[in-house]
């Protein structure tokens, strides 16, 4: 089992982290890995999100099917709660996903925006979410998983562009 300080170590060993200033915000529970975004308040270069698995890694497509293969998704079902906290943390580096009401109506736009929810497309049940970063407006994510057993994020900004 994974943990907050060994994600910590390893940080500081593979990224010269500070471990005095270090921030770190874990994601929602995975099982077996930590979704996190870590950064050194006094360098506004240090920001890195990513999984920690016992190793760290950084590349966004392995990352969401680390986290979604972890979660079992398209396998059983995943509550898309989960789904939008965990891969919508990975998206923008870091991404802030829309998980409540009041972040819809404080921050975003609750004639278009919905909470984490499945929707059918192309037959298949898959996660919708809404998401955003401090450098890019909101979008839409929805996470399907091909017949090969791979996933793909597909991103849309509202009115389809």
């Amino acid at each position: 089992m994974v943990n907050e300080a060994e994600l910590r170590t390893a940080l500081h060993r593979e990224l010269r982290l500070d471990k005095d200033r270090m921030r770190v915000d874990i994601g929602p529970e995975v099982p077996g890995l930590l979704v996190f975004h870590a950064y050194d308040p006094q360098d506004p270069r240090s920001g890195a999100t990513g999984v920690f698995d016992g190793r760290l890694h950084f590349s966004f497509e392995e990352n969401v099917a680390l986290v979604l293969r972890a979660l079992g998704y398209g396998a059983r079902e995943v509550d898309p709660m989960l789904v939008a906290g965990a891969i919508g943390k990975l998206e923008g580096n870091p991404g802030t996903p829309f998980l409540t009401g009041f972040a819809i109506e404080q921050s975003g736009n609750p004639a278009v925006m919905t909470l984490p929810r499945l929707v059918s497309v192309d037959g298949q049940q898959v996660v919708e979410y809404w998401n955003m970063t401090s450098r890019r407006p909101f979008w839409r994510s929805r996470i399907l998983r091909e017949p090969d057993g791979t996933f793909e994020v597909r991103q849309e900004l509202p009115g389809g562009r």
